[in-house]
């Protein structure tokens, strides 16, 4: 049987569930055979106020993007003539994708209100070298576009469109971009993807997600895991490897910090740059 997009997606997805099962278990054997090792502290991550309920939290956000995963597979609506019904992209729609980004971020906050923490404190949202953000953002994309630029130039992208052909296509937002006429979507698109989208999805993947699964191995395991599992729910081929370098990055500059600030912005202004090198390929009206 042919590889498909979605059987990679669903392989990648799966291969993530596998392994923080297997890692958690494994760990902790580790930890109370060798108590001293203490590596889920190193970093400037704190994984203090964090304990087996956040197990359940990881598994919750398995359970939810699981569920977007089985969505995205799902056969595409047919019109009588057996064409593929497309929906218009309305400003009204795309505010209700707006409202749907923030659930999870809100579902992260709801795990962690129980216990009374202060989010700012958790986050590092007070960061006392936020003046270094004007360094660490620019610095980051850079890092990124050029380990995007060594997979192109190593044939990554034509591999893709060969193995996968019409499954190797643009995000949807890219061509909904594209493709509207009118100034509200392109604007709402832009609060998504420059605003919404890196401070949600770092509150959930690095913020969350990357600290909990440290709490109960390391970095380096919680490193790669929540990166595995940003790529993969974004559901696009061509991005599946280049989002995991990137999401390595901001985690890496998350622990480098302690400041969810860091990936935030690093995340922002790569959409942003990614979104005004879009913005110049339209051809004016």
């Amino acid at each position: 049987m042919p590889m498909t997009s979605d059987s990679v997606f669903t392989y990648t997805f799966l291969l993530c569930i596998v392994a923080i099962t297997c890692a958690v278990p494994l760990y902790g054997l580790i930890r109370k055979n060798a108590p001293d090792l203490g590596w889920n502290r190193h970093g400037k991550v704190s994984t203090e106020f964090l304990n087996k309920a956040d197990l359940l939290g990881i598994g919750l956000f398995l359970l939810i993007y699981g569920a977007y995963l089985l969505a995205s597979q799902a056969p595409p609506e047919l019109n009588p003539d057996g064409t593929v019904r497309e929906i218009k992209i309305t400003p009204l729609i795309l505010v209700a994708r707006i409202i749907s980004q923030v659930v999870p971020g809100i579902i992260v906050m709801a795990l962690l209100m129980f216990r009374n923490m202060n989010f700012v404190e958790f986050f590092g949202l007070r960061w006392k070298n936020a003046r270094y953000l004007v360094v660490i953002a620019p610095m980051g994309v850079i890092i990124t576009y050029l380990f995007f630029f060594l997979l192109e130039s190593s044939g990554y992208m034509d591999f893709l469109k060969n193995a996968f052909g019409d499954d190797s296509k643009e995000q949807e937002t890219v061509r909904v971009y594209k493709e509207a006429s009118a100034t509200a979507i392109r604007i709402l698109i832009a609060v998504s993807v420059c605003v919404v989208a890196p401070v949600i999805e770092e509150v959930v993947f690095r913020g969350y997600i990357y600290a909990s699964a440290k709490r109960f191995t390391d970095r380096f395991f919680a490193a790669a895991f929540s990166s595995l599992f940003f790529a993969v729910v974004h559901f696009n081929i061509n991005a599946l490897l280049p989002l995991f370098l990137l999401a390595l990055i901001l985690a890496l500059a998350y622990e480098l910090t302690g400041s969810l600030w860091a990936p935030i912005s690093i995340h922002a202004l790569f959409n942003a740059s990614n979104l005004a090198m879009l913005e110049m390929q339209i051809p004016a009206n």
